[in-house]
């Protein structure tokens, strides 16, 4: 088995690695750089077959999970590629598709079940879902060749399906030849002061909905399944109902589980912001709405209420509360990567939150490994080799690990 990273190899996201075994070709992940803008035209690898039909060899793409630094460049793909990916993660991304560019509607050949393996041509995949802040996530073992190669893909062991990553280290894969790790907190300016667990952000946000005075904003991502749990479990502790927008709705709703909070839970509304109301008017899917009307609420009764709510919104919300007169007392939680609020949309929430006096707090738990436990699975993994993915300093991999091999994008290794 040979394998090339395209991309990943000394960044963090735009994850792509090729996978060759006598001539056929196999891709995992197809991901979008996070240094590009969401907008920025980005082409695809350099991969024979990706972009137009060729001699067959291109045996298909497998896709870890539905974030984008994973999936974004796969609609550039030619239709007539496989595209494999967990069910969850397909609904997901299909449902998103409606609101935001972001999404993308797959037509998948196969969906990645755990630990059930599957053959294409000479490979055989076997999917090991993990926690991480992306639902329907999977590292993957792919056998070749008679060699062994396993993708962590992305992965944590502080959230809420932990479990999930201690049961593949008590019974990990054996005889494996070359562990691609991610290594998203090995970086090169030091030591870094990595957030808190989920149930630590749980405990926190209860306690800031206790003594808000009126109304709560969180500012978190709508597809980010596992922090929805967390923000409507601290407003059952708190006493709060919560209010998301038909976006995060939506998604709730597209993951299956009626364990996920989403519209008929008790203490749960759905605020329809005016992006989206626009949206459903001009595509004519009134039943989108008509899905949420016993449970939605609007601005009126939001400013008679702001005491007793907690909003999960996007930063484009926040202008029509200021307009209705919604944030006098309020709170905001900031429950995103903290990076973000250096973008000028970032920057314009702060500029409003600021204007009305609005205090902005950050609560967020990282969607990555930290260092003891990326140790903790190469151990349980126990390959002879470790090559650095994910990461922004791949030379500091040896600090940590045993058995690391560099490789640039594009190069060609044996595994």
């Amino acid at each position: 088995m040979r394998a090339r990273i395209h991309r990943g190899a000394r960044e963090i996201g735009g994850n792509c690695v090729e996978l060759e075994v006598g001539g056929k070709r196999l891709v995992l992940d197809l991901g979008h750089p996070l240094s590009a803008e969401p907008d920025e035209e980005v082409g695809l690898p350099d991969i024979p077959g990706l972009s137009a039909h060729d001699d067959g060899s291109l045996l298909g793409v497998v896709l870890s999970h539905p974030h984008q630094d994973h999936y974004g460049l796969v609609a550039r793909a030619d239709p007539s590629v496989p595209i494999y990916v967990g069910r969850a993660a397909a609904a997901l991304l299909d449902a998103a598709a409606f609101f935001s560019p972001s999404g993308t509607r797959l037509r998948p050949a196969g969906f990645l079940e755990d630990r059930l393996p599957f053959i294409l041509g000479p490979f055989t995949l076997t999917p090991y879902l993990v926690d991480h802040s992306a639902f329907d996530s999977y590292a993957l073992l792919v056998d070749g060749g008679r060699r062994r190669l396993f993708y962590s893909g992305d992965f944590r062991v502080h959230g809420r399906k932990a479990s999930l990553v201690r049961k593949l280290c008590e019974s990990p894969p054996k005889s494996v030849d070359v562990l691609m790790l991610e290594g998203t907190h090995v970086r090169g300016d030091g030591p870094k002061v990595i957030g808190p667990d989920e149930l630590r952000v749980e405990l926190t946000m209860t306690d800031t909905f206790r003594s808000a005075e009126g109304l709560v904003v969180v500012f978190s991502s709508a597809q980010n399944v596992d922090r929805l749990v967390t923000i409507y479990r601290a407003c059952k502790r708190a006493k709060r109902t919560l209010v998301v927008d038909l976006y995060t709705a939506t998604i709730a709703t597209a993951t299956g589980r009626d364990t996920i909070p989403q519209p008929g839970f008790s203490g749960l509304r759905v605020y329809v912001p005016n992006r989206q109301r626009i949206l459903v008017k001009q595509t004519h899917e009134f039943e989108r709405v008509e899905a949420i009307r016993r449970h939605r609420i609007f601005p009126d009764e939001i400013r008679d209420h702001v005491a007793e709510l907690v909003m999960v919104i996007q930063g484009s919300t926040l202008p029509e509360l200021a307009r209705a007169d919604c944030l006098g007392g309020a709170t905001a939680i900031w429950s995103l990567w903290p990076g973000y609020l250096d973008r000028p949309s970032g920057r314009r929430t702060a500029r409003l939150l600021e204007e009305h006096r609005v205090p902005l707090v950050h609560l967020h738990a990282s969607g990555h490994a930290r260092i003891n436990d990326l140790q903790v699975l190469a151990s349980a993994i126990g390959a002879a080799r470790i090559v650095p993915m994910h990461t922004s300093a791949p030379e500091r991999f040896q600090n940590f690990f045993s058995g690391v091999e560099q490789h640039a994008d594009g190069e060609w290794w044996e595994v």
